[in-house]
Parts: structure tokens; sequence; C-alpha cells
């Protein structure tokens, strides 16, 4: 692509700390190991990104994390498609990477504009949404309409790769040790603020017995009048 395509979207997560949800037996999607935000300041346009406020973000966000970048083995980028941005964006990306690894072509990229657009605002938890579900799934979804990578890229001598098919998300081995599958997602708005978190797949600990024991709840069930509650009663005691 060489330009913006507009589109809309809404997003909701619930964030809650690890060791409650786990205490509480919640279902846990994801882990947000860390998160950093900057601002880009002033640069030649207000669309135009700042690629040093960029690759700070992304190192401030692995540091927070405490996450060595070798070990991040998917990126879902800002990834808007144009000319002038997306390089902008993998020198950001390879340059807080470089900060750890010199090592070439280990992380896969993607960007589920893509797919949908540029949501604006819920851009960034289209990103989050996309992430938790190919970690779900342990499989890496293409990107569209990328078969003809950007002229202005070397994406050889960088860290990643174009994801262009359906893959597995297989657990990297470094060092003869499995890790857990982790994720950068970066969010950058018009006008120079910059977002990035690191997540990593939830290792769902055993369940006790305690959990699957029934416990009472209520259950709201909304109707004008009494004959269609009563039914959506039977309907939900069928269920």
């Amino acid at each position: 692509g060489d330009g913006y395509i507009p589109g809309e979207g809404v997003g909701v997560v619930v964030l809650k700390r690890l060791s409650d949800a786990e205490r509480d037996g919640d279902a846990i999607h994801a882990v947000i190991r860390g998160s950093a935000l900057n601002h880009g300041g002033k640069t030649n346009g207000y669309t135009v990104p700042n690629p040093q406020a960029q690759a700070a973000v992304i190192a401030d966000a692995l540091k927070d994390a405490g996450v060595d970048a070798r070990h991040v083995s998917y990126i879902e980028a800002h990834g808007t498609g144009t000319k002038l941005g997306d390089p902008i964006e993998i020198a950001a990306i390879s340059k807080a990477f470089r900060e750890h690894t010199a090592d070439t072509g280990f992380c896969l990229i993607g960007s589920a504009k893509s797919n949908i657009g540029h949501c604006e605002s819920a851009a960034g938890i289209a990103g989050l949404t996309k992430v938790i579900l190919q970690m779900r799934h342990r499989q890496i979804v293409p990107s569209l309409h990328s078969q003809r990578l950007n002229p202005n890229i070397d994406f050889e001598a960088t860290p990643f790769e174009v994801n262009q098919r359906l893959r597995p998300w297989n657990a990297p081995v470094i060092d003869g040790k499995a890790l857990p599958l982790i994720a950068g997602i970066s969010s950058f708005g018009a006008g120079g603020g910059n977002a990035h978190l690191v997540v990593e797949a939830h290792a769902a600990a055993p369940v006790r017995a305690s959990q699957h024991q029934a416990v009472p709840c209520g259950v709201l069930l909304p109707a004008r009048t009494l004959p269609p509650l009563r039914q959506k009663a039977l309907d939900m005691q069928a269920f």
C-alpha cells in the first residue's frame, strides 16, 4: 500500500493484576509484561513521525518488561502502509532491537490495518486483540496485500520478516530453551503520541479441584412482559 485507509472500530479489554486473576480463576488472555509512552515533539508536519522517539518508546517498553528483544517473536506494527511512515517505523524498531542483538530475520511483523484500515483511536486495541487471538490459536496471520514490499525498506538487513502466509506461531528456542510467545505492539498517533506494549502468552496454572465446584450466581433476564420472560428462563434452563 502507499496510502492511508481509514477505518472505524471500538475494543475493550479488562485489566487485572495477574496474581488476582489467577487467584480468582479468571480466563487470562495474555499478560502485559511492559509498556511505554512518549511524544515525538515538533517535526516537519503533523503526521510526520519522529524515528528517535519511536525507537525510544520501544526500548523503554522492553526495559520495563525485562525482555530481551531477541526473545520477541512477533511485532504488531503501527504499519499504516504509507511510503514515508513505514520505513521510519522499521528503522525505529530496528534501532531498538539492535540494542539487544545483531541477528536478522528472526521476528515476524504484520499490521491489522491491512485487514481493517486505520481505526485511529481504536488502532491500538485492534492490534492488541489481533495479537491475543494469534496467541490463542498459536498462529500468525498474513498481512494482506504485502506481496510487493516497500522498496524503501531493506527487510533482509532488519530483524523482521513481513508475514505473508498463515503459519504456526511456535515457541522460539534459544540456547536450547523454549521461550514463551512474546509480542510487541506499536500504536503511534498523528501529532506525535507513541505507545508500545510488550505482551506475553499466559502459561495456565493447573486448575484446582475447588475451582470446579458449582457456585450459585444470579442471572438477569430482561423482558417487557411476563410470558417472554418465562420463555427466556426456560431457554436459559435448557441451555
